[in-house]
């Protein structure tokens, strides 16, 4: 008997049935219908709401309610930091948002009046950008894409829906001891229930954004739960609205595609969390023990066995990382630790994380980022997205790895503190270390060393061929020399709104790479803007890093299907000591083709002509000479490098091209070597 059933003959002896008169009408079918209330199953239990709200009040569900002595030590050792975030809970207050690469900005909803306190409410379904107003009360199964205002672009309300900044408004009541913060979190819940009911309008159509928003809510409601502000009236209505959320999440979890992805996980994540503010209830453990078993699963199902999650992107994969991690956390907050291959495997995700991290400490933006968090402890509003250092933090708290803490600096040992972990246990800053790796499921070799770093990709479709979030960017690279970005991934820009750069940002000829006779190396529709169609094999021939040249082979077969078929293998010769690098492709076909390469310079480097096939390359007063076959005109060109969502910045890039007959034309060769300074 299902624990829902058990309810009902529960609430035959225990709760007096409602009058004939009094019978609620539920709502149309098309719209979510909510299962029993919280009270009917507090009632269940013999218990009252009031009980229950005390001994709610009496714990935190999650992890981030630290005690009044952590706090002091935050206050002692990041001064800054606790001032940062106070300042930026003052502009959540004013409803200053920062969301997407927007830059700051004001968002009201000015149809609505002010509230008799002065609270103005929130616009929670604006593209701010385009000023477009998305449609409200429909029911969430209703949601076609061709009710999209315009190009308007859904991902702003689901952000801004994420309620992220609710956390930031918890901690700077509990540094401040300001019950404004509290009262901002309770109007906004009561703003945001007003314009978006369970089950109704954009904010409930992708499940992903609902149960990320429970989380945060959880974790705020955790951080304001002594406040005086936070009445038992108050308490009853937001537990009673968040119990509700929970079930729409079980309702309507994404798992019904043709694979799971971080939407699933994000889904079960976030009931997971959930299910820990009702643990007491029989819904709550149901919640909790389903989730368990549903996220060690999907550890199993999306985690590639050197550790990268299996979507093919590297800010993806942060995000798949935190949610596993946080769900890790839970479980050992609540004495159910999570099996031993679970946290094998997410130890795995953490060393690739960190194996793969730029010498200055960002994420390479391989596959698409969207900047997606499970949380936000630090820098809300202000944090740079590309920098996934903050993950080090409480990973290294979690398997005793200082040395990972630590090569997140400030951050990531501030984000510990906020997942339960106790500040003194925490190490100095200090640096990334040395790393030379070939992640053969994963598709990346990485050799990062002493500020030189050489990123090559070749990876197989992700998401077990679906590709929903992998680019054409197979034998690409990014390469840094003396701690300086030189050839960069571009990123991925935007999604939705701007479908041509979409496919742009992930098409073959925006890597750095070669293209032949203008194909991709995947097939790209261009209706499919979260799909891959593997054309391609991929193949590691090669990795050699037991001396300080480091040599990765690879080759693909993404243009064999061409109507006289040609296979590109690509050699990769790089000094660890010196950065100076060869890349050498070999061509194996027949016939006429073009030939088109590209190489994306970093912003900030400069290029020019010094000669034929010759190039000086100049950035933070340093230079390098960049060779090209001497067979080869290149071409200078503006380009736009991404390094997070909705942001693009200028840059340059050279491109070469050339009509040949590979029967007499099968190697190219590349290199890229430091000028010795004056």
């Amino acid at each position: 008997m299902s624990v829902v059933s058990k309810i009902r003959q529960l609430l035959r002896r225990v709760v007096p049935a409602p009058a004939p008169a009094a019978a609620v009408q539920p709502p149309p079918s098309e719209f979510w219908t909510p299962g029993l209330r919280l009270d009917d199953h507090i009632a269940a239990q013999g218990s009252t709401i009031a009980a229950w709200l005390q001994q709610r009040r009496a714990a935190p569900a999650l992890y981030a309610d630290l005690p009044a002595s952590a706090l002091d030590q935050l206050r002692s050792r990041w001064p800054d930091r606790v001032s940062q975030t106070i300042a930026a809970a003052d502009r959540v207050c004013a409803h200053e948002f920062d969301l997407l690469g927007s830059g700051p900005m004001i968002i009201m909803d000015r149809a609505r009046p002010r509230t008799a306190d002065g609270y103005e409410p929130i616009d929670w379904n604006v593209d701010p950008i385009l000023k477009q107003q998305f449609p409200l009360g429909f029911p969430h199964k209703a949601w076609n894409p061709s009710m999209r205002p315009g190009l308007a672009d859904i991902k702003w309300p689901w952000e801004i829906g994420r309620c992220q900044h609710w956390v930031t408004l918890g901690q700077a009541y509990r540094f401040a001891g300001d019950e404004r913060y509290v009262r901002e979190i309770i109007r906004q819940h009561a703003d945001f229930v007003e314009q978006n009911p369970t089950g109704v309008g954009v904010q409930f159509v992708c499940t992903m954004d609902v149960a990320i928003r429970a989380c945060n809510w959880v974790i705020a409601f955790d951080l304001i739960r002594t406040s005086p502000e936070f009445t038992d009236e108050v308490m009853a209505r937001v537990y009673r609205s968040l119990f509700e959320v929970g079930q729409f999440i079980i309702g309507n979890l994404e798992n019904k595609y043709e694979v799971t992805s971080n939407h699933f996980l994000s889904n079960i994540v976030g009931l997971y969390a959930v299910g820990a503010s009702f643990a007491s209830l029989p819904a709550g453990q149901e919640w909790v023990a389903q989730c368990r078993e549903w996220i060690e699963q999907e550890m199993r199902v999306q985690v590639l066995e050197d550790g990268m999650d299996y979507e093919s992107s590297v800010p993806y994969h942060r995000l798949v990382a935190e949610l596993f991690l946080g769900a890790a956390r839970l479980g050992a907050i609540m004495n159910a630790p999570f099996t031993a291959p679970y946290l094998d495997r997410l130890q795995q995700m953490i060393e690739f994380h960190e194996a793969v991290l730029r010498p200055d400490g960002m994420m390479p933006q391989v596959g698409d980022a969207d900047d997606g968090r499970l949380h936000i402890f630090s820098e809300y509003g202000s944090w740079r997205p590309q920098d996934g250092r903050h993950l080090l933090g409480p990973a290294g708290a979690m398997f005793g790895k200082p040395g990972w803490t630590a090569a997140g600096g400030d951050v990531a040992a501030w984000e510990a503190a906020w997942w339960g972990f106790d500040p003194l246990s925490l190490p100095a800053p200090g640096p990334l270390a040395d790393r030379t790796q070939l992640f053969p499921h994963a598709g990346l070799a990485v050799t990062r060393r002493s500020g030189h770093y050489l990123l090559v990709t070749n990876a197989r479709v992700g998401t077990n061929g679906f590709g929903n979030h992998k680019h054409n960017d197979l034998l690409g690279f990014e390469y840094h020399s003396h701690g300086v970005p030189l050839m960069v991934d571009p990123g991925s820009y935007l999604y939705t709104s701007d479908p041509d750069a979409r496919n742009l940002f992930r098409s073959t000829r925006s890597h750095n790479t070669l293209s032949i006779d203008d194909t991709e190396q995947n097939d790209i529709r261009l209706d499919y803007l979260f799909r891959m169609f593997e054309t391609s094999t991929v193949e590691h021939r090669r990795f050699d890093a037991s001396g300080p040249r480091v040599t990765y082979e690879g080759r693909h077969t993404g243009y064999e299907r061409l109507a006289t078929p040609v296979t590109h293998e690509r050699v990769f010769e790089f000094d660890s000591i010196t950065s100076a690098l060869t890349i050498t492709d070999r061509l194996t076909g027949s016939g006429g083709h073009r030939l088109a390469w590209h190489f994306h310079l970093a912003p900030g480097v400069a290029i020019r002509s010094v000669g034929k096939g010759r190039y000086r390359l100049e950035a933070a007063g340093r230079q390098w000479e960049f060779v090209a076959p001497e067979t080869l005109t290149g071409t200078i060109a503006t380009a736009d490098y991404s390094p997070s969502f909705g942001v693009k910045v200028p840059c340059q890039a050279i491109d070469f091209a050339i009509e040949a007959d590979l029967s007499a034309v099968s190697e190219m060769i590349f290199s890229i070597n430091p000028v010795a300074q004056a």
